[in-house]
């Protein structure tokens, strides 16, 4: 787990804010350069941890965990913890579109999209055919090329694991992965695993998130972002303030900061799915994607099944 701490001071005192966030280490430092520069009289620490030991965390210790502000965690789990958050409804929620899916006790922080990234040096190295479909990646030639987030710990393994549902019904979903098992290097624990592996060039496949294979297109790596005709699976995180510490001022300073300001910044730059009004992008290399079939992307009934029926891929 990685921890920044915004100003000289490592002693957590009353007036200080904790953020749990579940972004990665480069939204998370530009969080900080802003939040420093903005607010260099109060101390922000800022401590990143995966999807899953975030939720558990909240679970576990409710209102008595040390986060004020929980930023980007999914929205299934923000759903299933939603008692342990504040009500919301004193703030100004006219930024986003009006059917944005926001909750009294939490609001949507991104949409981000979910792409097969492929290093292009190798395929064309090796001579290997591009995959075309999910069926394709079993084929033998892509045999320990492959890396893909756990669906238990990754909000982006399980976005591909609930389209593969979707489309493909449960148990041949289940069968699916079973064989993909066998091709793949790596179940990573978190989103950013698979992503990582190939600029390290130690796959040729990941299982990753749009941005990221973006972001390392533009830092000059050559590699694709594939779309299948079934299209881009997707999910969605939110944030919120965890209950009672709605009534700490600087908690409410920082919280109307990520509000009104850092989100748009965040999106324009980092993950532009349209989710606020007059909203930019202004990444560039980002491809025109269509929505994949995510029926019950927010339900945690949904999600607790499924990552139970994943004991039987890779308990």
């Amino acid at each position: 787990m990685l921890l920044f701490v915004l100003t000289g001071c490592n002693n957590q005192s009353e007036d200080s804010v904790v953020i749990y966030t579940n972004m990665e280490e480069e939204r998370n430092q530009v969080l900080i350069s802003q939040l420093k520069e903005k607010y260099p009289e109060i101390d922000v620490i800022v401590q990143h941890m995966s999807t899953g030991n975030s939720a558990a965390k909240i679970k576990s210790e409710g209102a008595n965990v040390e986060a004020d502000i929980v930023l980007g965690l999914e929205t299934s789990h923000m759903r299933n913890l939603e008692s342990n958050f504040a009500d919301l409804s004193n703030f100004d929620q006219s930024i986003f579109l009006d059917d944005t899916n926001n909750s009294d006790n939490y609001f949507m922080w991104e949409k981000y999209h979910l792409s097969i990234i492929i290093d292009k040096n190798y395929f064309e190295n090796h001579n290997l055919p591009k995959p075309t479909s999910y069926e394709d990646l079993l084929k033998e030639e892509y045999k320990g090329l492959i890396a893909m987030p756990d669906p238990k710990t990754s909000g982006t393994g399980y976005g591909f694991f609930l389209n593969a549902v979707n489309i493909m019904g449960e148990e041949q979903a289940v069968e699916y992965f079973k064989k993909l098992k066998n091709n793949l290097r790596e179940f990573s624990a978190s989103g950013s695993g698979p992503t990582n592996l190939l600029k390290q060039g130690e796959i040729a496949i990941a299982f990753g998130m749009t941005s990221q294979g973006v972001a390392a297109i533009n830092e000059g790596y050559n590699f694709e972002i594939l779309e299948f005709e079934t299209g881009s699976p997707y999910n969605t995180t939110s944030f919120g303030i965890i209950k009672g510490r709605e009534t700490k001022e600087n908690v409410n300073i920082i919280f109307e900061f990520l509000l009104n300001e850092f989100i748009k910044y965040d999106k324009e730059n980092f993950v532009p799915a349209i989710i606020l009004k007059n909203q930019e992008n202004k990444i560039n290399n980002y491809p025109e994607l269509n929505d994949a079939d995510m029926t019950d992307i927010d339900s945690v009934e949904k999600k607790n099944y499924l990552t139970e029926k994943w004991e039987q891929i890779n308990g």
